[in-house]
């Protein structure tokens, strides 16, 4: 059985937003020049379905998913039923959690690129934070992480056992790539690569 190709970037979500070079026109272009067979999307089979767009995060609701219906790339949805809520604490921990957001938008906003903000200390910067924010949101929202990193990667390697050999780019918010690079990382049939070398 030949080995199947797969690359996770990271996306910033509300961050697309802001005046960043990593916007949604720098992410389409990426995805566009990858040209993936397979594009791994953290939303539910029911959404895509149902074509239930309109509470997605923008890099999927504007940019990925018109791209992938323009092109023969195939969406594969990975998500589980139940997506873990925004973290949110109350008091002093709500306030630190509040300025490591607006930590990880500086840090957005000076990545001159998608590869700044997926590699590189940007990228170890803003999984610091999002290690912060996730210990001030307590222990039921590490849980909530947890267990939805664990579903996107069983899903992933799901799809690379249905197509082996094809070239699969998972395309997630920039706070669960890490952990789902290191979760690919050494599984059998499976040449996890850089985002660039796909």
């Amino acid at each position: 059985m030949s080995s199947t190709t797969i690359a996770v970037l990271g996306t910033l979500a509300d961050f697309h937003r802001e005046p960043i070079p990593y916007n949604l026109g720098a992410l389409v272009q990426l995805v566009r020049r990858i040209r993936p067979d397979l594009l791994c999307l953290d939303l539910t089979p029911e959404q895509w379905r149902a074509r239930a767009f309109a509470d997605l995060p923008p890099e999927y609701r504007e940019a990925l998913l018109p791209l992938a219906d323009q092109t023969d790339i195939v969406v594969v949805p990975i998500a589980g039923d139940c997506p873990p809520p925004e973290p949110a604490a109350p008091g002093w921990r709500g306030r630190v959690i509040r300025w490591a957001w607006s930590g990880l938008a500086t840090l957005h906003r000076s990545a001159p690129g998608p590869a700044g903000a997926n590699q590189g200390w940007r990228h170890e910067a803003a999984n610091w934070l999002y290690t912060l924010i996730g210990w001030l949101a307590g222990p039921d929202l590490r849980r909530d992480w947890k267990n939805h990193i664990d579903h996107l990667t069983r899903q992933v390697l799901e799809a690379a056992r249905r197509d082996p050999g094809c070239r699969i780019l998972v395309a997630v918010n920039v706070r669960y790539c890490h952990h789902i690079r290191h979760a690919l990382h050494g599984q059998p049939d499976v040449r996890l690569v850089d985002f660039s070398e796909l």
